[in-house]
């Protein structure tokens, strides 16, 4: 007789960016596995495959595509995921910029501070604007980076590809025009005056993130530092 099946419990999350809320499932042993494979590699693009990959899995609602989910949706919902599956507190070691206090005296202690995985949240600016007046007749809309074109432009390190990847439309009083291809994108921008680029360059400066704030009191001097853990990679 074949072993038996065992089912994994079931969790519910909100997708940050559009509210949406959805089920989701802990990784099992063999999913850990590829990711634990790809961390090890140290290929920044092996480990965003294996991370998509991980929570395509996962996640149990049907229509969710976690490629075209802006970044920081799929860093959030790493996270619940990661919570659920094995912990939702992770330890980090802090110790002071380069080891002086805020009196100037020397201090190299590492203190370990416990992270509460459940209250990291995406923190939303109150600036953050999808749509950018460019014209007193023309404005453009815009949508947040997935994954894919952020390692896209930044394998290209070209800011412009950012912007134009992110373009979804143009549009006046009348008429919403859509862009042909990332080329057409790239045109309008070269058409834009400075004052217009930085407008929309501001949009990507005030983007929404995986934020949380830790306080701590160092085992040694007694300082209390506050620190700022933004994307992914400060919580591991």
């Amino acid at each position: 007789m074949a072993l038996p099946k065992i089912s994994a419990p079931t969790f519910t999350t909100i997708i940050p960016s559009n509210g949406r809320e959805i089920t989701y499932r802990p990784f099992l042993v063999k999913e850990e596995k590829n990711l634990l494979v790809a961390m090890e590699s140290k290929d920044p693009e092996h480990m965003t495959r294996a991370m998509v990959e991980m929570i395509s899995s996962c996640i149990l609602t049907e229509d969710v595509n976690i490629e075209k989910l802006p970044a920081f949706d799929v860093e959030y919902l790493f996270l619940k995921v990661r919570g659920k599956s094995v912990s939702e507190k992770v330890m980090l070691s802090y110790r002071h910029k380069d080891g002086m206090n805020y009196k100037g005296e020397p201090c190299d202690a590492i203190t370990d501070v416990e992270v509460d995985l459940d209250q990291v949240k995406v923190k939303f600016p109150d600036n953050s604007l999808h749509e950018i007046k460019l014209t007193d007749k023309l404005s453009m809309k815009m949508r947040y980076p997935t994954l894919a074109d952020i390692k896209k432009s930044s394998d290209d390190l070209d800011e412009l590809d950012m912007i134009a990847r992110c373009i979804e439309s143009v549009y006046d009083d009348e008429e919403v025009y859509e862009p042909d291809d990332l080329n057409d994108s790239k045109a309008f921008l070269g058409s834009l005056n400075s004052q217009q680029f930085a407008n929309i360059a501001s949009f990507f400066s005030n983007m929404p993130s995986l934020s949380h704030e830790v306080t701590y009191t160092c085992q040694k001097c007694g300082q209390v530092d506050t620190i700022t853990l933004k994307g992914i990679s400060d919580f591991f």
